[in-house]
């Protein structure tokens, strides 16, 4: 079997495992960077679905748009709307959380609606992204803003995370939790971004590993939640 086939199976099955944690964490929690980040891992489920798809029988009009939005498109922008969630007021991130769920429905709707020459997606060598499928004006354009947005994001809301647990010494874990899941944001943001604007061979190990460095972030920061819900308790007791 080819070894992209089993690399991008393998974040399928990954991001729908992790998808089904986050949200039930969500749920349990009402956390408003859980429900974030559970609809950026689920976003990238499609994507990484999408990518074994054209893997095994060639890109088709539907894997390729499904793949452009999801993970060209949106991922990293609402994970870093998700860290934006732990580092900003809530009112403030309610409003950038607006805008970006404007830009997020008028990119998906271009990318629907937008006609692709079938022959474009035909284009490529195998494991490759095609070209060009669509303009750069709006769509890639488009996308270039949210992929800075949400790496920037990233970027300072990590740093400014690591730097505020780092000097709690209980909130060691919580700032190595914060800095996996940023650094895999970032991860993720460059593979889908180049793997479509520069038409290189898609990231699939890259996307595998920041999909692990997140997956190791979140399980290290709800743990710790955890510990500290439970401790909380006993030392107002005692």
């Amino acid at each position: 079997m080819n070894i992209n086939v089993i690399i991008s199976a393998a974040d399928v099955i990954l991001s729908a495992i992790f998808s089904v944690l986050i949200i039930r964490q969500y749920v349990e929690r009402k956390r408003m960077h859980q429900l974030m980040w559970a609809i950026a891992v689920v976003l990238w489920t499609i994507g990484v679905a999408a990518e074994l798809v054209a893997t095994m029988g060639g890109w088709s009009q539907l894997s390729y748009r499904a793949y452009y939005a999801t993970g060209a498109l949106l991922i990293p922008a609402w994970l870093g709307m998700g860290t934006l969630y732990l580092v900003l007021r809530k009112t403030v991130a309610d409003w950038i959380l607006i805008v970006l769920a404007i830009l997020s429905v008028i990119g998906v709707v271009l990318i629907a609606a937008w006609p692709v020459n079938a022959a474009q997606l035909q284009s490529t060598a195998a494991g490759f992204v095609p070209l060009k499928v669509f303009p750069f004006f709006p769509i890639q354009l488009l996308l270039i803003i949210l992929n800075t947005f949400g790496a920037v994001a990233f970027i300072g809301g990590a740093l400014w995370s690591v730097y505020r647990f780092a000097r709690m010494q209980s909130m060691g874990e919580r700032a190595l939790a914060t800095g996996l899941i940023a650094i895999g944001g970032l991860i993720a943001a460059g593979a889908h971004s180049l793997g479509v604007l520069s038409g290189v061979e898609l990231f699939r190990i890259s996307e595998l590993l920041a999909l692990i460095l997140i997956f190791i972030g979140f399980v290290l920061s709800s743990t710790s939640s955890t510990r500290q819900a439970v401790a909380a308790p006993q030392a107002t007791s005692s």
